[in-house]
């Protein structure tokens, strides 16, 4: 999806990808990326988590009005130790 993103924005087409596994989706280096700590088939929220499913979608939003640079990213805090 990295690359398929990359495609787009060179054809115009400003893109946020949603990833979960960071590692994998950072080395294909996405124009912008919204990291989630969801699990893998839940990228952009939990089943029936209406509200942080559109959370995530406001992120992405914000993340394609607001980045200052190629390869931004806007990754979801740490949990409270």
């Amino acid at each position: 999806m990295s690359l398929i993103a990359r495609g787009l924005e060179f054809a115009g087409m400003p893109t946020a990808l949603v990833s979960v596994m960071p590692p994998l989706s950072s080395t294909a280096r996405p124009p912008r990326q919204v990291i989630r700590r969801l699990n893998i088939g839940a990228t952009v929220g939990r089943p029936h988590d209406v509200d942080g499913q559109k959370e995530t979608l406001r992120r992405m939003v914000a993340l394609i009005e607001h980045a200052d640079a190629f390869g931004a990213v806007d990754k979801d805090p740490k949990p409270a130790s």
